[in-house]
């Protein structure tokens, strides 16, 4: 049983998490919802997304079809104001089915603004509450705008001086398409932990892309309902078959194994 203590603003640690494709408007009666940190660039990136040609848009995002259409829909509609849907609630993925967010009391929202982050190819980093619009766009896609060649070399160390201007630790739980924004410019003064779950079989020990997701969320989930902020506790998780492995886990990552 965790002890629950946490004071609002005392804050000692944020998790980062993936975006997901899927994504969903939300009818929801949150108020005041925040604007992205870095919306001037999203801007300059639906611009330069808008003055592209149906082929070169296909090959960017890898669609075709009524997908090509929705999403040039959605760009050339797109709105950058408080009017849209929370973060955490508009994505639906794996990792986000297993949050739960909807069902989350005031406290878990108060908690959650203030330790969880998503990173994003469009929006740099979001805040769980910021207001987003439907967008189709990775990290990883070849985007060049200005004198960047890609998504990466945009947002630069925007992403990361972000999370670290409070001086909090973070907890890594994105994919590695996400994290490569942050690692190339972490230093010695920050404490950057990765969860990772693995599934024993057959003599090996490797983790399986879609449970890892899944078990993110759960571990996410777990974070903002036992008001975790600091490093230690996380060893107390015990969801979807996984517990702490000490025996493989080390100062910079924390297994799970089941």
């Amino acid at each position: 049983m965790l002890e629950i203590i946490w004071i609002k603003g005392c804050t000692r640690m944020v998790s980062i998490i993936s975006p997901s494709i899927m994504m969903k408007e939300v009818d929801d009666n949150h108020k005041n919802l925040t604007i992205p940190v870095y919306i001037e660039k999203t801007k300059e990136i639906v611009d330069k997304i808008n003055s592209m040609s149906d082929e070169e848009m296909s090959k960017l995002m890898v669609i075709d079809g009524d997908l090509l259409r929705i999403n040039r829909f959605r760009y050339n509609k797109f709105r950058f104001d408080s009017n849209g849907s929370p973060a955490i609630l508009s994505y639906t993925g794996s990792v986000y089915k297993n949050i739960n967010a909807n069902v989350f009391d005031i406290n878990d929202i108060e908690f959650c603004k203030e330790h969880i982050r998503i990173l994003s190819g469009l929006y740099g980093i979001l805040r769980p509450y910021d207001s987003i619009y439907e967008y189709r766009l990775e990290l990883k896609s070849k985007l060049r705008i200005g004198k960047f060649k890609d998504l990466y070399g945009y947002f630069g160390e925007c992403i990361y001086q972000n999370l670290v201007k409070h001086d909090r630790e973070i907890l890594n739980l994105c994919s590695n398409e996400y994290s490569k924004a942050i690692i190339p410019y972490l230093c010695s003064k920050d404490m950057f932990i990765t969860c990772s779950f693995k599934i024993k079989r057959n003599n090996i020990i490797k983790s399986y892309a879609m449970d890892s997701k899944i078990t993110r969320g759960k571990m996410v989930n777990f974070i903002i309902k036992n008001k975790i902020d600091k490093y230690e506790m996380l060893k107390e998780f015990d969801d979807n078959g996984y517990l702490f492995d000490k025996a493989l886990s080390n100062k910079y990552e924390y297994v799970f194994t089941k």
